[in-house]
């Protein structure tokens, strides 16, 4: 069981500072971790609070009910999903990533879950992530966001949360970290962005989801969607290899499996894209390794029109598809 220490923080509530101190003069910045007032919940990193991890109004929604999530209007947006006794991977998509930046944030029940997606933009070929992963991640495309607000480290945000039938706030204000931001010298048109959580057993667990819109676009973006877990799609492949070399000329004797972000099944086969997710299981728990694999052509982006015997190779690194080539 937790114990209350006598801590301080520089505004009149824990949901609206920004920083906890061990001094009543505000100068000795307390260590890294959680605190809390009982209600409100929040995550210290190098003397910066992250989000309240903490919703008590929120309600849990199946993901069955379809529920997506608005980023066109400024404000902090919580949504709790569960999943009942279905198993596999639960694919979220935050589509179309423009200069209007995105904050993002899961929690596995009250556990901060690592943020790394992929882009299916082929030209942000790898894994797109904030130096932080497990805490609010901020995502835009290009170099120049379009509100100075995203430039601030810190902005106080209304709160929105599901009501079943609309989005509302009861204006509480929660105030948000703006630090954690994907680099700028990584900027490029990310288009949208994929990841997979894994839902490994029968047991359901309640999947809190933290969006955070820092500008007013003056339009309706495409909101942000949950899916409910499915048993990915298999691939026969090789084992790792260590260049493209030896993968061409490896046996395929194995089998992982495809988290589809740009690529698709097409007539029943499997067809492998940059950027794709591979895993070593069908709930996506576990990405493969980082190395270089063989694949059957028709399982490649572009297929082989039903030619057999061909192959290909991909090269994973992170659990994303980098490379793919046809062996001659």
């Amino acid at each position: 069981m937790s114990e209350y220490l006598t801590k301080y923080f520089n505004s009149i509530t824990l949901n609206e500072a920004t920083s906890v101190y061990d001094d009543s003069l505000l100068t000795v910045v307390s260590a890294n971790g959680y605190y809390s007032d009982g209600t409100v919940t929040r995550y210290q990193t190098n003397g910066v609070l992250g989000l309240n991890l903490m919703c008590t109004t929120c309600v849990s929604y199946p993901c069955t009910s379809g529920i997506s999530m608005p980023t066109g209007t400024i404000g902090r947006f919580d949504l709790k999903t569960t999943f009942g006794s279905f198993i596999g991977a639960i694919k979220i998509t935050i589509p179309n990533v423009t200069d209007s930046p995105i904050g993002f944030q899961i929690l596995k029940d009250s556990t901060p879950y690592d943020v790394k997606f992929s882009s299916t933009n082929a030209l942000s070929a790898g894994e797109v992530s904030a130096p932080i992963t497990n805490e609010l991640s901020l995502f835009s495309s290009g170099s120049v966001p379009v509100c100075s607000a995203y430039n601030f480290s810190s902005m106080s945000l209304p709160t929105y949360t599901y009501n079943g039938s609309e989005w509302f706030t009861d204006n509480v204000i929660s105030t948000i970290s703006l630090l954690n931001k994907r680099p700028a010298y990584f900027h490029a048109q990310l288009d949208s962005l994929i990841l997979y959580v894994p839902k490994t057993t029968t047991t359901d667990f309640t999947l809190n989801t933290i969006v955070v819109s820092t500008c007013d676009t003056g339009s309706t973006e495409t909101p942000i969607t949950i899916g409910c877990p499915v048993v990915l799609p298999s691939v026969p492949t090789s084992g790792p290899q260590v260049s493209s070399t030896a993968a061409c000329t490896a046996s395929i004797v194995s089998t992982l499996h495809v988290g589809y972000v740009s690529g698709a099944t097409v007539s029943n086969d499997v067809r492998i894209s940059l950027n794709d997710f591979i895993f070593s299981d069908a709930n996506s728990n576990s990405k493969a390794s980082s190395a270089w694999y063989t694949i059957n052509r028709e399982n490649a982006d572009g297929g082989s029109g039903g030619v057999t015997g061909l192959k290909s190779v991909i090269k994973i690194e992170d659990g994303i598809v980098v490379s793919l080539q046809n062996c001659s």
